[in-house]
């Protein structure tokens, strides 16, 4: 039998159904449950495109969604502009949660910009202050594509600790967190990059593999772990790339040749398909901490 699905799209509708309740929860401690998003106008359809679906995505659990649009396509948009935009949500009370669309425009460098939201409000983790809790194993709002892969190894089951985590990928907004959050599940935790030595040894002697590398069918049967050598085996792909198929058409795929290295996992293995695995869970992890962020304002405690 081939290794288990691990479904992020089944996983994230479960998600979203606990999420309705906490909603629910919160208002009815007079509380406000409200992300505000900031899209900077460039033309950029995809951007736009994400921008509505994140508005249908926050009202399926009950979140108010407000989009602030600065400027018009083919208008200049400096630092000043969105930053101050970026503060004078930080001041309102109303704002429970805030983030900003990428991308930017030439010359303004996100950093720069991320930095100045509030890290109580900060429901994309990329603010400094979030990343150094993630770290320091304070509570906080983590990444959530990071959190995504977390949630997902939780909900095999299969025990972390002590583990052999490899991690291939050390971007800084994924590869790193999705380690360090690893490390805090007691994980043995082994971080790989382009210039690592031997990893091909590395990836085989992995109980946990994710592939963070944003390279289509890096990973394939050879470096996976045979099953005569233990298991499970969880195989997470956070890859996304968009390659032209055999038709000619573009399609999505992953980090991982998913047909391939599924047939070698065992049983009780388990692996994501891309898309359906991780991208669902991500976007389902942004509303988890918007929720989280919201609890908190009314005073209700919840760890991530």
């Amino acid at each position: 039998m081939p290794a288990q699905l691990l479904d992020g799209k089944a996983l994230a509708e479960q998600y979203r159904a606990q999420l309705a309740d906490r909603v629910r929860a919160v208002k009815e401690r007079a509380g406000t449950v409200r992300l505000d998003a900031i899209l900077v106008a460039s033309g950029d359809s995809a951007a736009r495109v994400y921008a509505e679906n994140q508005g249908k995505a926050c009202a399926q659990v009950g979140i108010d969604y407000k989009l602030h649009e600065i400027g018009t396509p083919g208008q200049a948009v400096g630092y000043e502009e969105i930053a101050g935009r970026v503060l004078l949500l930080n001041s309102m009370d109303t704002v429970t949660a805030l983030m900003l669309h990428m991308p930017l425009p030439a010359g303004v460098e996100p950093y720069s910009v991320q930095r100045l939201i509030a890290p109580e409000k900060d429901v994309e983790g990329v603010n400094p202050a979030n990343i150094g809790n993630i770290v320091y194993g304070r509570s906080s709002l983590a990444p959530c594509t990071a959190l995504a892969v977390i949630k997902m190894l939780e909900h095999t089951g299969v025990p972390l600790r002590g583990k052999r985590a490899v991690v291939v990928g050390a971007s800084d907004v994924v590869g790193k967190p999705i380690a360090v959050l690893l490390m805090r599940k007691d994980a043995t935790v082994i971080s790989c990059n382009k210039w690592s030595e031997g990893i091909a040894e590395l990836e085989r002697g992995a109980d946990v593999l994710v592939a963070a590398a944003g390279v289509p069918g890096l990973i394939g049967p050879d470096q996976i772990k045979r099953p005569a050598d233990g298991g499970p085996v969880v195989v997470i792909d956070v890859g996304v790339n968009r390659i032209k198929g055999p038709d000619g058409k573009m399609k999505t795929t992953g980090d991982v040749q998913f047909d391939a290295v599924r047939a070698v996992l065992p049983d009780s293995g388990w692996i994501s398909p891309v898309p359906g695995g991780v991208g669902p869970m991500t976007v389902t992890m942004l509303l988890l901490n918007v929720v989280t962020a919201a609890e908190r304002a009314v005073g209700i405690h919840a760890e991530f």
